[in-house]
């Protein structure tokens, strides 16, 4: 007679184990987040309408990616959610469809199988299928493969579009942008709308502004003759004109502005081969990222546009332009713009005065101190009001500190934050949220 094996547990982990209902996460993805979306409440309608019918109590809130792609993972809150099935705060992860979680294959098993591990057990409300088992797992996957197919017919089509409007000499769209205004009747674009059309503007062909494109011809000819861009912006910003969104200008701004051509007849489109770069993770793997080349003018061909220039002489515009290019790419033997924070305190940093981002200087090289740590000395590094630099709209020379100064400060505050009472730390939270209120709002042009 062969005796059944016994498992010996603790008494309160029998108890837990017969009667403890599953505790279920709910996951919520849109790729493109706006105002008058209905789909997340959708997606948790019917999420929760499965842990109702399975007697799975949801023990947390939905957490949720609102305008994050499925084809990238960097960026989504799926570290979070292995973070919590690692210290088992839930059983059961639960979404609407399987194209939710993602639409890139490999990376969408690595990391369900992480979750798996784990032992989450993983749903989708509208395409149930039993991950334990050969074929849901197989059935799983052909959902994330059919899912990724949908998002390259979508890239694949996006690209013959953006090839119609190259050959016809359009841009990528026709929503407007400074110098130009795009029709008389149809209402203005709003950022996360649909751009309305009519017949006079259906083309997507331009017209100048009579306002702001003698304006831009201007800005092109001065920059030409080596104005500086600093002159240039306190210019625009003292005449009280604003970006296409209706903003002060910023440096990034009028750079955005000028390094499209746009105003001299050009639409530009970036090369293909440096659209992207290929990133290799911690674990070895790598995967393909778009690459920011914004301010990068060599990672772009430019082609005749179908509209007009705002300078007429289309001997003028390519002499312009020539000195314009010139000018830009003696600029790019100094390096473009790095998201990567450089300095112990960069993006930390506010000015007191405005609550606006800081911008670093560093000293003349013929005083600077040696480098430490491969860096320079933080007694050479200065941060300075960004919006002071580029409008003069602080009193003397506006907010400055050096980086040695700063971090002195910075490890006071985190000590006195230690030891700080509540009233305290109300009075800097309600000092912070008035600094963020006051902090304007950067917009493209």
């Amino acid at each position: 007679m062969i005796q059944a094996p016994l498992r010996l547990r603790p008494e309160e982990d029998r108890l837990e184990a017969g009667t403890r209902r599953k505790r279920g996460l709910i996951y919520v993805r849109v790729s493109k987040a706006r105002a008058d979306m209905i789909s997340p409440e959708l997606q948790v309608g019917h999420t929760r309408a499965l842990a109702t019918a399975e007697n799975i109590d949801v023990v947390h809130e939905p957490i949720m990616d609102l305008g994050e792609s499925g084809r990238e993972f960097e960026e989504r809150r799926i570290e979070e959610i292995k973070q919590m099935a690692r210290d088992k705060k839930f059983d059961v992860l639960i979404l609407w469809i399987w194209s939710r979680f993602g639409r890139n294959l490999r990376e969408s098993l690595q990391h369900l199988d992480a979750l798996m591990d784990y032992g989450i057990e993983v749903r989708a409300a509208k395409e149930d299928f039993d991950g334990k088992t050969t074929i849901g797992r197989f059935a799983i996957a052909q959902m994330l493969n059919i899912a990724e197919l949908e998002s390259n017919q979508k890239s694949d089509s996006w690209r013959d579009t953006f090839e119609r409007r190259r050959n016809k000499g359009l841009p990528h769209s026709n929503r407007g942008r400074f110098g130009y205004y795009r029709c008389d009747t149809c209402p203005k674009w709003e950022a996360g709308e649909k751009v309305e059309t009519c017949p006079k503007c259906r083309s997507g062909i331009l017209n100048i502004d009579p306002v702001t494109g003698p304006v831009l011809a201007q800005l092109y000819r001065d920059y030409a003759l080596g104005v500086s861009v600093r002159q240039l912006v306190v210019s625009l910003n003292r005449r009280g004109i604003t970006t296409f969104a209706g903003k002060p200008f910023t440096s990034g701004d009028l750079h955005a502005v000028l390094d499209s051509g746009f105003g001299l007849g050009f639409v530009r489109y970036v090369i293909p081969e440096l659209a992207h770069t290929v990133v290799t993770r911690p674990d070895g793997t790598t995967k393909k990222k778009r690459a920011n080349r914004q301010r990068d003018i060599t990672a772009y061909l430019y082609y005749q546009g179908v509209h007009q220039a705002v300078i007429a002489d289309p001997v003028e515009c390519e002499r312009i332009w020539d000195a314009y290019t010139k000018r830009r790419i003696a600029q790019s033997k100094r390096g473009f713009f790095s998201n990567q924070a450089r300095y112990s305190l960069s993006t930390v940093l506010r000015c007191s005065g405005c609550g606006g981002r800081m911008q670093t200087a560093l000293r003349n090289k013929k005083y600077r101190r040696p480098l430490v740590d491969g860096l320079p000395n933080p007694l050479d590094v200065t941060f300075r009001c960004a919006n002071h630099i580029d409008n003069k709209s602080r009193p003397a020379n506006g907010t400055y500190v050096s980086l040695a100064v700063a971090e002195k400060w910075f490890l006071a505050w985190l000590e006195a934050e230690v030891r700080m009472d509540d009233e305290t730390a109300e009075a800097v939270r309600a000092k912070m949220a008035q600094l963020t209120n006051k902090a304007p709002t950067i917009s493209s042009p």
